[in-house]
């Protein structure tokens, strides 16, 4: 039985992208792009470490929308204190 293959590195396609339009965007060079990035991130990552060219993007989306989630979250809360604070309710 065959082993499944892991999917390929993230920064092969990225390159290999980048390759094809230095070169004028050519129509069926795809494999020839691809192996050219190979062979350059196998480089990098023999002289750098494999773990040198991967980088983990910073979500910028994600994390303002769990701030602002917490600010709403602290607002309501203070909202709802007010509203059952003593000073505030009807005589």
């Amino acid at each position: 039985m065959e082993q499944p293959q892991s999917p390929p590195d993230p920064r092969i396609r990225s390159r290999a992208y980048e390759l094809w339009e230095r070169n004028g965007r050519p129509e069926h060079r795809h494999a020839e792009h691809w192996e050219q990035a190979v062979r350059e991130i196998a480089e990098e990552d023999a002289v750098n470490g494999p773990e040198a060219g991967i980088q983990i993007p910073d979500n910028a989306s994600v994390r303002a929308l769990r701030e602002a989630a917490e600010h709403l979250s602290e607002a309501g809360r203070k909202a709802e204190a007010n509203l059952t604070s003593p000073s505030l309710r009807e005589p």
